[in-house]
């Protein structure tokens, strides 16, 4: 948990600030940008500026929680610009789910010669500490629960559009309330933010039945490179930049699918295998508690939670493959 001295240093920062950039780690999931969207709506709330960025595109369906699109580093706006500050002027950094050097690239080389505040707020082990304040709860199932916390130390308001966002957070980085970390403290928080406004049915609907074609085909081409190791305990799934390109699909389209394996009654450790360019592997890993795959994650570079993190690994794709099913079955 996060001590109330944290709090406290947080809302003092915040409050003195007057312009404040908000980003989040590249491939931004429901929890990132949710978590995003809320402190910028904190932030204007009080009566200042808040710029969000992010280090990769969007997910089309994230795209509900921003009124208008959002900028995105490398694509709208250039190292140089925020060097040189065209982009804009802040006196605070706020980053959101995540304190890991790895998962901001490029930004990170900004990051390291600024010398303005840095406020951390994030729920991962790992991390580099690079935050002037942080906020760091390694026991919350999501980003958005600490950001919900601060706001309740802060006595700040919760609009029904932050808690939109906030319940964004939370119930993807639950698998929709169905993953081991969905506590009772979850459902407390899931509750209260029904009770601001959140409309779970609605937030469901964008998120998880607006599929493009493109999308949907992509899963069918996963799911028939399915292979299976140890007596169907570990579940393996792979899609090359070819899937990518015959489908019309694109790399963010994969959000959720190492998912879909957990549905089979045996399997216990799952790995999904992404080509990227330069034959590297951006391999997503997934357990059922049996196997720690942060400890997996980590060994290659990468980190995450225990039941659900990731890594990139460099190919050839047999070389990839080959050593997360022998870190498997040592674990199994």
């Amino acid at each position: 948990m996060v001590i109330t001295g944290d709090f406290k240093k947080t809302a003092k920062l915040i409050k003195k600030s007057t312009s404040c950039l908000v980003t989040s780690h590249t491939r931004p999931d429901g929890d990132a940008v949710g978590s995003m969207k809320a402190m910028c709506q904190t932030i204007e709330a009080l009566g200042k500026k808040a710029q969000p960025l992010l280090l990769s595109p969007l997910a089309d369906w994230y795209s509900f929680l921003f009124s208008s699109p959002v900028p995105v580093f490398g694509n709208d706006i250039t190292l140089e610009q925020l060097a040189e500050g065209s982009f804009g002027q802040f006196d605070l950094v706020i980053i959101v789910d995540t304190n890991s050097y790895v998962q901001l690239p490029e930004f990170d080389k900004w990051l390291k010669d600024t010398h303005l505040p840095i406020l951390v707020i994030d729920h991962h082990i790992t991390g580099d500490g690079f935050g002037t304040v942080e906020l760091i709860d390694s026991t919350a199932a999501a980003t958005g629960e600490i950001v919900y916390d601060l706001l309740k130390y802060a006595k700040w308001p919760v609009t029904e559009d932050i808690a939109e966002a906030l319940f964004v957070a939370l119930s993807t980085d639950t698998g929709w309330f169905r993953f081991e970390n969905s506590d009772a403290r979850v459902f407390r928080n899931a509750s209260a933010l029904i009770e601001c406004g959140a409309k779970p049915a609605e937030i469901y609907r964008r998120m998880y039945q607006n599929y493009t074609p493109a999308r949907f085909q992509l899963l069918g081409r996963m799911i028939k490179s399915l292979e299976f190791d140890s007596d169907g305990q570990i579940a393996l799934q792979h899609l090359t930049r070819a899937d990518f390109d015959q489908t019309g699909a694109v790399g963010r389209d994969t959000e959720e699918f190492v998912n879909e394996c957990q549905r089979i009654r045996s399997v216990r450790a799952v790995a999904l295998f992404v080509e990227l360019a330069d034959d590297n592997w951006r391999c997503s890993l997934r357990s059922d508690g049996s196997v720690d795959v942060r400890e997996i994650a980590q060994k290659f570079g990468g980190g995450g939670h225990k039941m659900a993190a990731g890594v990139n690994m460099p190919g050839p794709f047999a070389d990839a493959r080959g050593k997360i099913v022998a870190e498997f079955r040592t674990r199994l």
